[in-house]
């Protein structure tokens, strides 16, 4: 065996015999891939550009991340997969599984030169009130993310947030005042939808970049409860408004960030993403014998790993594993 390299450049190459596999490029690929692998509908893991440069390339991905990235249809080569199906697409075998991180997100095993390797894509282990958690599946190499791959990135449990967050709102409508919950548009802004319709005797306001998403967890089984869409004006009521983090607004609406980076401070630190303990846990539970972060804390992780499980991780640029 000539074994296996893993290139991180723009997104993910792994080449092993005559398979070029690509997951989420952010520009075109300099080698020519023979397939390529979309985890999911974050601008930071595809390209549109990218995906039409590569007319007679298979693309893969999931029909709900499909009908998020490319609702005109343009794309002509994609290969629909959905979580516990398998394919087999220019002689790569791809099999998928839920990652549980937005909608039609999916992390996926390939197995190349002998080596069952894992791309988690952004993943999430924890229980919410939207999405099954993910799998941990079981590999040789896992390719996994790092966005929050650093130690001081462990988040509160699930119910404590979600407590601190229906407590912060009340607080607002006793005061009478509208509040706006900014989340990411695809991901937590839906989480809180269905947390604020659960908790509250309101029905919350959405802004219509977050409900368009809103109707495609719907579509694809994801019960949100009752919202109403809002136009942006200041809200006549007191009460929830669910906006994306970069909505601009009146400053005189008191707002309140929902990101895993207000961790620090500054908000609630309400992610769809995994933290860095859940990160730890995924290596750990897959038996993998080696770890690549693909983003993020990508050295701070790889050197966690090596301390903490006692795995071969790396950060290098290209990793070539026999």
């Amino acid at each position: 065996m000539q074994g296996v390299t893993v290139l991180v450049d723009h997104g993910v190459v792994v080449q092993g015999g005559r398979a070029t596999v690509v997951f989420d490029p952010t520009r075109t690929p300099a080698l020519k891939p023979s397939v390529v692998i979309v985890s999911h509908a974050h601008s930071d893991h595809y390209s549109l550009r990218a995906l039409r440069s590569l007319p007679n390339t298979p693309i893969v991905m999931s029909r709900a991340t499909r009908e998020i990235i490319d609702p005109s249809l343009r794309l002509r080569n994609v290969v629909y997969i959905e979580d516990g199906e398998e394919v087999e697409v220019e002689g790569v075998r791809i099999d998928a599984f839920s990652s549980g991180h937005i909608v039609g997100s999916l992390q996926f095993l390939i197995e190349l030169e002998g080596k069952r390797i894992v791309f988690t894509g952004d993943f999430n282990l924890e229980k919410r009130l939207v999405l099954k958690p993910a799998s941990v599946v079981r590999a040789d190499v896992v390719i996994i993310d790092g966005t929050y791959g650093s130690p001081e990135y462990v988040f509160p449990p699930r119910t404590e947030l979600y407590r601190g967050l229906v407590e912060f709102v009340k607080s607002r409508m006793e005061e009478g005042t509208p509040v706006l919950l900014k989340g990411r548009r695809v991901g937590v802004a839906q989480e809180l939808t269905a947390l604020m319709y659960m908790s509250m005797d309101v029905v919350p306001l959405v802004e219509e970049s977050v409900a368009s998403v809103n109707r495609v967890y719907e579509k694809y089984g994801e019960w949100l409860g009752k919202y109403a869409p809002w136009v942006g004006s200041i809200p006549e009521r007191a009460g929830p408004v669910i906006t994306h983090l970069a909505s601009r607004h009146d400053a005189r609406l008191p707002h309140c960030l929902c990101t895993g980076w207000a961790v620090k401070g500054g908000g609630f630190p309400l992610s769809s993403h995994a933290d860095f303990s859940q990160i730890v846990r995924y290596v750990r539970d897959s038996g993998a014998e080696v770890a690549i972060p693909f983003c993020g804390y990508r050295s701070e992780l790889a050197e966690s790993l090596k301390r903490l499980l006692g795995v071969e991780a790396y950060a290098e640029r290209e990793v070539t594993i026999t």
